[in-house]
């Protein structure tokens, strides 16, 4: 994961990674016999970008409330 700049960016970001995600796992229910296993692995990667960057926007948004 890129650390984000600002809250807008890591925000910007996690709705890219979230779209991404679901985009994949649309095509997949579409057609699962045209996927093996290791087409996971990225979306696995973006699901816990996101977790990491959730976690970055509720610190700094902790940080801004002191």
């Amino acid at each position: 994961m890129q650390r984000p700049d600002n809250l807008n960016d890591a925000l910007r970001h996690l709705h890219n990674l979230t779209m991404a995600i679901a985009n994949d796992l649309t095509n997949y229910m579409d057609n699962p016999q045209d996927y093996k296993p290791e087409y996971f692995e990225d979306v696995h990667a973006a699901a816990l970008d996101a977790h990491l960057l959730v976690t970055w926007v509720r610190d700094n948004l902790a940080e801004m409330q002191k």
